[in-house]
């Protein structure tokens, strides 16, 4: 998996610090803090600690014992380590969706209907300060405003749409119920995986194929690249036009590793990296409590 991403380049978008805010209707966002400051970072050099954080933030989010607090405070944590998820552009058939109408959706976990209007659409995800969009004809553009980091990250040519960069923005937020949504998704998808390849021989067929239905239902966002002819070698540049995209990606080839795949730890239950296919412990203490635990 790793000779996938071996001379891979790509960036993302994190600011120092972020901030929970209610709008007029009760609802919780996530958005980058006023004076924080914006940092370009390639997520591919730590994809795998970012998927890992991913997943064992939507197994806290899963367990009905974890506090809203304490499920906020963890996405909050992973958004200060890797940025906001880029939900707006990762939702629609097409993330260059500023040029149509209406903004077009296929199944998702969000939004149930098929279409909204591209400002309805916009508005929930600038829910305190909207951008200066303005529409011409059929074709929409924006100003760029404000401080002169967040400027920068708008102007930037990389092969990605606009709406892309406008994710980068300091007023652009997040439902932090979406994001919570999202990161329950990875985990039970892992879960389904360890369940099946753990407890397969007490299956009944309908189990079985329950398991397998629910593996079919998870989505496969596929992000486009080009290539860069660098200093030394052509590099292949992964252009996610979201971070979700990214992790989606990552997590389907740590899924599916034929050597060393992502799993759940038989007893502590964090996901982990295995060193060998047949690992089923995070490390060797939990190998050893588990021992312990069985012969008692």
């Amino acid at each position: 998996m790793n000779k996938l991403f071996e001379h891979s380049k790509s960036f993302w978008v994190k600011y120092s610090d972020y901030v929970i805010k209610e709008n007029s209707d009760g609802r919780k966002y996530l958005q980058a803090a006023p004076e924080a400051e914006p940092k370009l970072y390639d997520p591919i050099d730590n994809f795998e600690n970012i998927t890992l954080d991913a997943v064992n933030i939507g197994r806290l989010c899963m367990s009905q014992e974890a506090t809203e607090s304490e499920k906020h405070d963890a996405i909050r944590g992973f958004a200060l380590k890797y940025g906001l998820l880029g939900i707006m552009t990762a939702i629609p058939t097409t993330p260059r969706f500023l040029s149509y109408e209406n903004v077009f959706f296929p199944k998702n976990h969000f939004i149930r209907e098929e279409s909204m209007t591209v400002k309805e659409y916009m508005d929930g995800f600038y829910p305190f300060r909207k951008l200066d969009i303005r529409k011409k004809g059929d074709e929409y553009s924006w100003t760029l405003e404000g401080d002169r980091g967040s400027v920068l990250l708008g102007i930037m040519t990389d092969g990605r749409p606009i709406e892309t960069h406008m994710s980068f923005q300091r007023e652009y937020a997040e439902r932090l119920d979406w994001m919570e949504e999202q990161f329950i998704d990875w985990a039970f998808n892992l879960m389904v995986v360890f369940f099946y390849y753990e407890d397969k021989g007490g299956f009944t067929e309908r189990q079985k194929e329950f398991h397998r239905q629910s593996m079919a239902a998870f989505d496969g966002l596929t992000p486009t690249y080009h290539v860069e002819l660098m200093d030394d070698r052509p590099y292949l540049v992964w252009n996610f036009n979201s971070l979700l995209q990214g992790i989606q990606l990552m997590f389907s080839m740590m899924l599916t590793d034929e050597y060393k795949p992502i799993k759940f730890c038989r007893n502590c239950g964090k996901a982990f990296i295995a060193r060998r296919y047949r690992d089923k412990f995070c490390s060797k203490e939990c190998s050893e409590e588990w021992k312990e635990k069985s012969d008692s």
